[in-house]
Order: structure tokens, then sequence, then C-alpha cells
């Protein structure tokens, strides 16, 4: 009997998935209030260093990803993710104390090795827990709390950085994430197969190849939607506001400054992420097909992302909110096809595989997107984000005929020895 089978999914997702909010309180807020000049000049950089520095923990996650996704087939899934979450914290510490452009790139640095043993390691637990049934499910719940973290990380890091400054919010940050860690050491499960059974799979697994058409097809959604909502949009949300309110926002006889008001967007985006994750999970498990699920998702988000480059602040930020289902999907979906299509002793390598993707796109996005903004207005920038987002949804169509093809395939040949029968 393996340990997956002991242990209740929600024994398992309610603490890895809190602790997987709290880790990105770091990481969020430097997203969320770096790309503003003042704040870049306290940390002792320049603009240009500020889109290096966002995309290169996406960058060395090409390296590490693979890593992380080997260890986790071979070690305590446990024990990698408490030691993961215990160096983000470390990262963030760094970042909070460091002055200028190589302190701040070792934290970063550290923070790309973090997220993929927290990410590919926590994707491969929920796996564990999960069936063919409730994968879809599954994987929303866990995508939920990422989303839960995306923009409560970000709206709190603002808010503690117009409260206490840019360093002091960051420490704040950092022994939080150091505090998640402790929580993950004391509560959470090994779901990772009895020793013996684990051997047994991973020696067949090695004797397989690895399923590079499932990682492959799931990576290209992953890689667009992290590119465009990873990427593009979260480095530069804070400066496509200001085009539409400048430094404050006035409320009644309230004033809402720039970094306080992009974390309540943050957060108003993920509330619509976090409500789609679990929505998509569902119905790609009740079609028993996920990719005509994710093709009108991409629509969605298209739809969306072009509203986004309106003059309109009111239907701008409507458009933002629609969009951010397009992301929710994807993440959904990509794990639920590695569950459907790969063995338990490969997924942690095939999920590597599909996040290394993942994770170029938004490493590729931060700079590419910022050095655009001083040639480009946003809007535009963010309509051709919708462009992308469009040739995802008719590559998922094209999927899904493909899917059809093959089981319409499979079935005649049943039909026909059937009919013999008869």
């Amino acid at each position: 009997m393996t340990t997956e089978r002991r242990i209740s999914p929600q024994r398992v997702l309610v603490p890895l998935g809190f602790g997987t909010a709290v880790s990105l309180l770091g990481d969020n807020t430097l997203y969320t209030v770096l790309p503003r000049p003042e704040i870049a000049a306290q940390a002792g950089v320049t603009l240009a260093m500020v889109g290096v520095l966002l995309g290169a923990n996406r960058a060395v996650r090409l390296v590490f990803n693979g890593a992380a996704g080997a260890l986790n087939d071979r070690l305590s899934r446990r024990w990698l993710l408490v030691g993961s979450l215990f160096l983000g914290a470390l990262s963030t510490l760094i970042v909070a104390v460091g002055h200028g452009f190589w302190p701040l790139l070792v934290g970063r640095v550290l923070w790309g090795a973090a997220w993929s043993g927290i990410w590919v390691g926590g994707n491969t637990m929920v796996l564990d827990v999960a069936d063919e049934t409730n994968r879809g499910r599954l994987s929303g719940q866990y995508q939920m709390w990422f989303f839960i973290g995306v923009g409560a990380a970000a709206l709190i890091g603002a808010v503690l950085t117009d409260l206490f400054g840019f360093r002091r919010g960051l420490l704040i940050s950092a022994g939080l994430t150091g505090l998640a860690a402790l929580l993950w050491l004391a509560v959470l499960p090994e779901t990772r197969p009895a020793r013996s059974a684990a051997a047994r799979a991973a020696a067949a697994a090695e004797r397989l190849p690895l399923p590079w058409r499932v990682a492959l097809t799931a990576a290209v959604p992953v890689f667009f939607t992290r590119f465009v909502f990873a990427g593009v949009m979260t480095a530069t949300t804070i400066l496509w506001l200001t085009d539409f309110v400048g430094d404050r926002l006035m409320v009644a006889a309230v004033v809402v400054p720039i970094a306080t008001l992009t974390g309540i967007f943050a957060a108003l985006r993920s509330v619509s992420s976090l409500l789609g994750a679990p929505l998509v999970g569902h119905l790609s498990d009740r079609a028993g097909r996920r990719w005509p699920v994710l093709a009108g998702v991409m629509a969605v988000g298209a739809a969306g992302a072009w509203l986004m480059g309106g003059e309109g602040l009111a239907v701008a930020l409507f458009g933002g909110l629609v969009a951010s289902v397009a992301s929710s999907g994807a993440q959904t979906v990509a794990p639920a096809l590695v569950g459907d299509g790969a063995t338990a002793a490969q997924r942690g390598r095939v999920l590597s595989v599909i996040y290394t993707f993942g994770d170029l796109g938004s490493a590729l996005a931060p700079p590419l997107a910022l050095a655009l903004v001083g040639f480009l207005p946003i809007g535009t920038l963010y309509r051709l984000c919708a462009g992308l987002l469009a040739g995802v949804a008719l590559y998922a169509v094209w999927q899904s005929a493909r899917e059809r093809a093959v089981l319409e395939a499979v079935a005649e040949p049943e039909e026909g020895v059937a009919g013999s029968v008869g």
C-alpha cells in the first residue's frame, strides 16, 4: 500500500497551499513596487537593472526546475519542500539588507532555486493524493492558494512598503516566510510512495522514455500565459495604472498611493484567478477532455487583455479581471494533463519541463516589456499580448481536434470487433 492512499487530500492541500501563498510575499512585493523609480533608487538600482532582477529568478529556474523534478522523483517531497521554503525566507532577507545590483541578484537567484523546489514539489505532492477523477479539481484548489498568495502578497507587500518603507517591509516578509517553513516542518505529511514501492516504480520509469509529447504540448499554453501575466503585466501594472491616475488616487477624502493601488488591483485580479482555477479544473474533470475547456478559457483571456489596452479606466480594469481567468486556467489544466499522461514516477520531471518553459516565458518578458514601454504605449503592448493569448486559444482548439481524432480512431476497431461478435 502506498502513502497516498492513507492521506486525505485536504490534509495536504491546506498546509501546502497556505505555505505556498506565504512564500510569495517577498517576490510579489518586488514585482509590485520595485519598478517604481523612487523605490528602485532606494534599492540602489536603475529601471533597466530592475528588469533584469525581476527576470533573473525565472532565468535560473531553467536549470533549477530540472534538478527539482529529478529530486522529487527520488527523495522525500516533504523535506525538499521545507528546505525550499527556508531558502525562500533567506532570499528575501538578502534583498532586504542588500544594496545595489549584485546583492539583489544573489537574493533573486536564491529565490529562483527556492521557488523551483516549492512549485515543482507542491504540484507533484498534489498529484500524489489525486486520481483520474479529481486531478483537475485538486489542481484547481492548489492554484487557488497560489493566486491567493499572488494577490495577498502584492497587497500586503505594497501596504508594508507604504507604512514601513521598502527594506523594513521586506524584513517582515522574510520573517513571515520563515514562520511558514516552520509550519510545514510541523504539519506537512510525506506523500511520496513507500520506499520499496517507490524504488520499483522509479526503476520501471527509467526504462521508459519520458513522455515528451505530454510535456511539450502542455508547456505551450503555460509558456505564453506566464509570458503575458507573470511577465509583461506583472512587471508593468504599476506603470499601467500610473498612466490612468498618476502618483495617487483620491477616493472621497482618502489618498491611495500608487503602490498601494497597484497592490489592491493585483489582489482583485487574483480573486478572479482563484475563482476561475477550481471552476476550470472541475469542468475539465467533468468533460473528460481538457483541451476544449482550455481553448474557451484562453479566448476569454484574450478578450480581457484587449480591453486592458483601452483608454477608459473602468473598462480597462474590468478587462484585467476577466483576463486573469486565462492565467489560472492554463496553470490548472497543465498538471492535470501530466497526471493523465505520465506515470507517478515520472511526474516530477515532466512538471519540471513544463515549468521550465513557463519560467522561460516569464523571464524573457519583464526586461522586454520594460524596454518596449519606452517606445510603445502600454495599451498597445497589452493588445499585442491579447493576440498571443488568442493564438494559444487556437492552439488548444487544434490539440482538441487531434485528441478527438485519436479517440475516434481507437473507438472504430472496438466497434468493429463488437459487430463481428454480434
